[in-house]
């Protein structure tokens, strides 16, 4: 199978723009201007990415020998161990913090032992217990959906692009869980980012036909993926558009904007298809990893800041250049130290390194 330098790349950016959202709340950024929230809208949404490459990816590497049960055991060893790994301190933290953040009241005539259990149940199911893990549980979704991606990837392209341009416009409407107590958000959560997942599928299959049909007109998708955050920010809304389940809270503009967001990168990016870097390599291979101690450096940042009485108002644009790279390098310092430290067990702790599942069958 050919490398997709282009794709690596679009991975490490991918990772970038999820950072620079969150660094936002620690920074004390103010979005109280037009060019300010424009920005943000403009990054906003950017999980969108990771869907649209997994979908691309899922195509080009693991389609041809899709195996239900060996790609389960797979996406386990790969997300779900080192969620669960990770998951235990916030969620220790969060039941002596907040015991009460779960309304368990219907239990109150159990022990409290009980009453922990199912807390630390509804924590990880949804993800609650810390910034971004929301994720993981709708990957775990997307995992066991995998036989219908396989269904779709068989269906001829007009019928692909109906289903696609129906879940869209569903998925415009459902738009993201509004609360993280929301029990099933992976559902919610899986019915929002399907369009983009089967977008990539869509694009790994005719990527020659897209790459040549859309080549040197990248810069017309940028300018209607800018056009849905002009409309976005003059409508006053700002950030991610968030919904009750089944109910009306106007159309989700954010996810339009990525369709064509995710398509100027796939053929923007296809340009630098002959580059190569070990920095940008080095933050696509470690971008799960990432993806999961950036979230403990966030809270350390907010820590000390507290702890200080710190603020960055004077400052907040220099501030938040600084926490981004901050919270990139130490994340990617981290995952690549844990690799050396533990090689063996790596993989299942942070999500980076070696499969040693992989290795076992090799030998």
């Amino acid at each position: 199978m050919k490398f997709f330098n282009s794709i690596n790349h679009y991975r490490a950016l991918a990772i970038v723009m999820i950072i620079a959202v969150h660094a936002q709340f620690v920074a004390d950024l103010k979005l109280d201007t037009y060019v300010s929230q424009f920005f943000f809208n403009a990054i906003s949404g950017a999980t969108l990415n990771f869907s649209f490459i997994s979908g691309f990816l899922f195509y080009l590497v693991l389609y041809k020998n899709y195996k239900y049960s060996t790609f389960v055991r797979g996406r386990v060893n790969r997300f779900l161990k080192p969620y669960l790994f990770l998951s235990i301190l916030p969620i220790v933290v969060s039941l002596i913090t907040i015991p009460n953040y779960w309304d368990n009241s219907n239990l109150a005539e159990y022990n409290g032992w009980f009453w922990y259990l199912i807390s630390i149940f509804k924590y990880v199911i949804t993800g609650a217990h810390i910034t971004a893990y929301w994720y993981i549980p709708f990957i775990v979704v997307m995992t066991l959906m995998s036989p219908l991606h396989v269904k779709f990837i068989k269906l001829k392209l007009k019928q692909q692009l109906i289903i696609f341009v129906i879940l869209l416009i569903i998925a415009s409407f459902v738009q993201r869980p509004y609360t993280r107590t929301f029990l099933f958000q992976a559902v919610q959560s899986m019915i929002y980012f399907t369009p983009l997942y089967l977008m990539g599928i869509m694009c790994a299959i005719h990527k020659d036909k897209i790459y040549k049909l859309l080549k040197g007109k990248d810069i017309y998708l940028l300018i209607i993926a800018l056009g849905f955050v002009v409309l976005q920010t003059n409508n006053g809304d700002v950030g991610l558009y968030r919904n009750h389940f089944l109910t009306y809270n106007g159309v989700d503009l954010i996810i339009f904007k990525m369709v064509f967001v995710c398509l100027f990168f796939m053929v923007w990016l296809h340009r630098f298809e002959h580059v190569k870097s070990n920095i940008i390599n080095s933050l696509a291979n470690t971008s799960f990893a990432i993806y999961f101690l950036h979230v403990y450096i966030l809270k350390m940042i907010f820590t000390v800041k507290n702890y200080f009485n710190l603020s960055f108002e004077g400052y907040s644009l220099l501030s938040y250049i600084l926490i981004i790279l901050l919270m990139l390098s130490v994340s990617m310092g981290v995952a690549i130290g844990v690799n050396k430290l533990f090689p063996k067990y790596s993989f299942y702790l942070i999500g980076y390194g070696k499969n040693p599942s992989k290795e076992l069958k090799a030998k």
